[in-house]
């Protein structure tokens, strides 16, 4: 009350009536600013729709639209789909149409995507199919890819040796743990007949 008084002397303004015009024109500027108000959501619904971004990303590969819709459509995460092609066709030597067979025929098509690019980094130009489906044909393509650059950095492998060695699937387990107990017999199994009637 008192400040009212000084102020309407001095021919000024109170300071809340500066605060609440100014502070209404603040308010709403940094509602804009940080998103409270969205100017257009629509594009901002397509960022996290997975399909219309694996269609988008694939699109820009040039493929074709109806091959793109088949793909998209029948994948299960199509956006891991899409950057599995992107990735492979952007640093690779592969096109995107076969990275795009590739991607969709394996579970893990990032890692497959991984693969192809780290053993395809210290290879030749001519060796990127062989390295796309020795890739596809293993199961844990990351782990894959690591045994190939392992073993190519210490050893003098080209790449489709290391990649044959690595791939091998024989089993390795030495020697399974015993399934019985040493010095004693194991107990007979017991059958018990069930109560059918007899004809």
């Amino acid at each position: 009350m008192m400040i009212r008084k000084i102020c309407s002397r001095l021919g000024t303004r109170a300071p809340g009536q500066q605060w609440r015009k100014g502070g209404l024109l603040g308010l709403s500027l940094v509602a804009l600013s940080v998103g409270l108000i969205p100017f257009n959501p629509a594009p901002a619904a397509a960022r996290n729709n997975a399909y219309d971004r694996c269609a988008a990303e694939l699109l820009d590969r040039q493929l074709s639209a109806e091959t793109v819709a088949l793909a998209c459509s029948a994948a299960l995460r199509p956006e891991e789909l899409s950057e599995c092609v992107v990735e492979i066709d952007r640093r690779t030597d592969i096109l995107a149409e076969d990275a795009l067979t590739r991607c969709q025929e394996v579970r893990r098509p990032v890692e497959l995507a991984t693969c192809v690019v780290d053993i395809s980094d210290d290879s030749t130009e001519g060796e990127a199919p062989l390295i796309l489906d020795f890739c596809r044909r293993s199961l844990l393509p990351t782990q894959f890819s690591r045994c190939v650059v392992g073993l190519q950095n210490q050893i003098d492998l080209v790449t489709s040796q290391a990649m044959s060695v690595c791939i091998d699937t024989r089993d390795r387990v030495g020697s399974p743990l015993p399934n019985f107990i040493p010095g004693r017999e194991p107990p007979a199994p017991t059958r018990t007949s069930p109560n059918l009637p007899s004809t």
